[in-house]
């Protein structure tokens, strides 16, 4: 910003008795944030906005100040270091420094070195020059100590609440833009700036001015205990932002394969890396788009621990967002399924496998918090899904929409039980002959048709004779769960299931594809929906086959 001041006044000359003994041999602002002295974070901003001269009064543990910068220099910013063997406190230490502001210094930011704070000086910069204010105050709506008295018009009227003025109080955010001529004008004494700003508001209002800063850290540290919470704070990580190499080494592991990408997808990444004792192992890097990623970690050990076909947790940094997890190997049904016999024994132990699931998921995972059961707010979201993602903005008929919602009241009519809810060819590893469940991140309660209706009307399988295996798989999911009615009900049922599925999983192709502009989900879509056409018409809703239908045809039609 070519008008913001080239010259900022740091104030690091107290002697941070407030936190000692932290600071009986450093300075406070050069106390250890995020691996430097916590006064760079301050000089970093100015330094974007346009500072390149910094001026710090020092005075206890001066020395450190030269080791920190030695020769005067940071970056390309000249850094000035001015003794001071008697403290002036801030006023005085203004003064002090005023005669070294040259001619082009027609302001300067003033901020004080133990302060914390993420405000827009380039903005307050602006307002102040606007305003035409010697002295404008970076204030905040709440504090420990408010008492700056600031009206609808930004004039400061009182400070300390000394001069009996009645409008709102604010915090003062110790940071401040004053012009030279005002640092020039401030009394060489020892006393607080504060006394030179209540001069100037009492001789001439208007001459100091606040301005809002609404932004979200602010920090003046005054205990041990505080620094320490602030610290780990600002230090922590952000969720998934660690690059692979950093996150195998957290667990003592080494990445394979270049640390390529195996599997992706809502805010999670897998990659294959080596063990300490040279097993393989997948290593999950997540973040906190999709709150049941913080989830897959528990609940991947609760079903392992049960006995259950899922794969072992190894080890997991929840603050780092990194999840070792046992290797499944790179079988999955899906590929599987590519071959010209139908895998029909890979595809019955999964049937089983889920049936088990179903039956024992809830006792493995008591005491754990999952996703949102199933019921009419989350029929309603699938359902919504698809509307907003496939169906846009297109006239259709209404009965459509009546089938479509018609669909809720049958599932939420069975028992509830554990479902994976994301039952699909990809998201079964196969070894050995026997099928482990991955992504286990959504489980939750629901009708157990829905984890049936996924696999069997997989998107993902394409096979022309999957229609003729559907029939198999449906009659072993019957027998393996049970079932105490006809089979014509559990058909209606599995068909009803599918096609609520369905639009779950053709709603997110839209949206990921042209929402999200990851153009291959959409080769999924017409398949997904040729199939929930045929799953609605067998459930008995027409109209929804109808339209479903017709979007696929749509789907395949050059845009």
């Amino acid at each position: 910003m070519a008008e913001f001041p080239r010259t900022a006044f740091i104030l690091g000359a107290g002697l941070g008795l407030r936190l000692r003994p932290l600071t009986e041999k450093t300075p406070k602002p050069l106390l250890p944030i995020g691996g430097r002295p916590m006064v760079m974070r301050a000089m970093e901003r100015l330094h974007a906005a346009g500072t390149r001269r910094f001026i710090i009064n020092t005075h206890h543990a001066a020395e450190a100040w030269d080791s920190v910068f030695p020769g005067g220099r940071w970056r390309d910013a000249e850094v000035t270091l001015v003794h001071e063997p008697v403290l002036l406190d801030t006023g005085g230490g203004l003064a002090n420094i005023a005669g070294l502001l040259g001619p082009d210094d027609r302001d300067l930011v003033v901020w004080n070195g133990d302060i914390l704070s993420d405000c827009d000086v380039a903005a307050a910069a602006t307002h102040h020059r606007a305003n035409g204010a010697e002295a404008t105050l970076v204030v905040r709506e709440d504090g420990p100590l408010a008492n700056v008295r600031v009206t609808d018009e930004g004039d400061v009227t009182d400070m300390r609440d000394r001069l009996g003025a009645a409008d709102r109080a604010y915090q003062y955010a110790g940071v401040c833009v004053v012009t030279a001529d005002f640092a020039r004008g401030t009394p060489k004494a020892a006393e607080s700036l504060v006394e030179h700003f209540l001069r100037r508001i009492a001789a001439a209002r208007g001459s100091v001015q606040g301005f809002l800063d609404r932004s979200g850290t602010w920090h003046d540290l005054g205990t041990p205990e505080e620094y320490a919470s602030v610290k780990a704070s600002l230090e922590r990580p952000a969720r998934g932002a660690i690059d692979v190499t950093a996150a195998a080494a957290l667990h003592g592991c080494a990445v394979t394969d270049g640390g390529a990408v195996i599997k992706g997808g809502s805010g999670r990444r897998f990659h294959r890396v080596r063990t300490p004792d040279g097993a393989s192992a997948v290593l999950c890097v997540y973040d906190d788009s999709r709150p049941e990623n913080l989830g897959y970690g528990a609940v991947c050990g609760a079903l392992r621990t049960a006995g259950l076909n899922a794969p072992a947790v190894i080890a997991e940094d929840r603050a780092a967002g990194t999840l070792l997890l046992e290797d499944l190997g790179g079988t999955d049904l899906w590929s599987l399924a590519q071959a010209p016999a139908f895998p029909w024994a890979a595809f019955a132990d999964t049937v089983e496998q889920a049936a088990r699931l179903h039956r024992e998921g809830a006792a493995a995972t008591a005491g754990l918090t999952l996703m949102e059961p199933f019921g009419e707010g989350l029929y309603r979201w699938e359902r919504q899904y698809f509307l907003e993602n496939v169906v846009g903005k297109r006239r259709f008929d209404p009965g459509a929409l009546r089938e479509a919602e018609s669909l809720a009241g049958e599932l939420s009519s069975q028992p509830l039980v554990t479902l994976h809810r994301d039952l699909q060819s990809q998201n079964v590893m196969m070894r050995e002959g026997r099928a482990w469940f991955v992504d286990l991140q959504g489980l939750r309660m629901g009708c157990a048709a829905y984890d049936f209706a996924s696999l069997a009307f997989d998107p993902y399988l394409t096979r022309p004779d999957m229609q003729l295996w559907r029939v198999d798989i449906e009659d072993h999911a019957r027998e393996a769960s049970g079932w105490q009615g006809s089979r014509d009900a559990y058909t209606g049922l599995l068909h009803a299931a599918a096609a609520q599925r369905l639009m779950q999983a053709c709603g997110a192709y839209g949206f990921l594809g042209r929402v999200k502009g990851r153009a291959e989900y959409l080769a999924h879509l017409p398949q997904g929906l040729r199939n929930l056409s045929f799953a609605a018409a067998v459930a008995g809703r027409r109209r929804l086959a109808a339209l479903a239908a017709e979007l696929a045809e749509e789907a395949v039609r050059p845009r």
